[in-house]
């Protein structure tokens, strides 16, 4: 039996949903008395602090505002630069045995790692957070394009050699479209690596006032654990967001349209 095609709102009910659940009964056992907790606040409190932060002072937007540049800035260049370099390394023998090992070594780092070495050497604002996106974001971008490329049936290849394609051509139309469901797998992972990233340096970048990390930082200090939780849940649902708008969108348009996935 053929099921009904979700849509974007079912998708988000249903990401929703488990986190309602819990929150309602999670309530329920702090208004009972069946558990106390001093330092975790209960739902109704995150709501409050939640309206508070976004509608009475407006602070949320601004520091989600600041954070999505840098996220947008480091991800688009992580984009370009990791489908470009992943065809290169697919394409030239020569230049994967040469550069794939570094390139291995490089992504075993951990960014977190990385960040002290940008706070030095790029200084302690936005461009120390913009390229630990970047470096985060571009090792599973460029691999999956890779690995994506390298998989397109040989045959195909050849056929559209025989056809006179060439170069770009024959990149824009046969080896992107095989390779797309491998690259956008890429894309989703690096959503996850691009926000650990985008957090993490504005954690430690001291020149930075405004960003997701730096509001969940500064709660620290006035032991203010709502603000820590909804900062947290708002960059996760944010990046569920960013998949469900960006990504899936891409996948509807083509490898779904094209039959090459499972429609969602």
């Amino acid at each position: 039996m053929q099921t009904e095609k979700s849509t974007p709102l079912t998708r988000i009910l249903s990401f929703l949903f488990p986190f309602v659940l819990l929150g309602v009964l999670w309530e329920i056992a702090v208004q009972t008395g069946l558990i106390t907790l001093n330092s975790l606040p209960a739902p109704s409190l995150l709501l409050r602090k939640f309206w508070g932060l976004a509608f009475e002072s407006g602070v949320l937007w601004k520091h989600l505002g600041k954070s999505m540049a840098r996220l947008l800035i480091g991800y688009s260049l992580a984009a370009v630069a990791g489908v470009l370099i992943g065809m290169l390394l697919a394409l030239n023998g020569t230049l994967k045995d040469l550069f794939e090992p570094t390139f291995s070594f490089l992504m075993s780092v951990p960014t977190i790692a990385w960040i002290p070495i940008f706070l030095i050497t790029l200084g302690l604002g936005d461009r120390t957070v913009i390229t630990a996106i970047f470096i985060s974001s571009f090792f599973s971008i460029m691999y999956s394009t890779m690995r994506g490329i390298e998989m397109v049936d040989r045959s195909s290849v050849r056929a559209a050699r025989m056809m006179g394609l060439e170069g770009l051509r024959l990149f824009l139309f046969v080896l992107l479209p095989g390779s797309l469901v491998s690259i956008i797998n890429g894309f989703r992972l690096a959503i996850g690596y691009a926000w650990r990233a985008l957090v993490g340096g504005e954690l430690l970048a001291a020149l930075i006032e405004w960003g997701m990390g730096k509001m969940v930082y500064q709660a620290r200090y006035f032991n203010d654990a709502a603000v820590m939780i909804v900062g947290l849940l708002t960059i996760g649902f944010c990046g569920f967001l960013l998949d469900q708008i960006f990504l899936i969108t891409i996948e509807k348009r083509t490898v779904e349209k094209w039959g090459m996935a499972k429609k969602k």
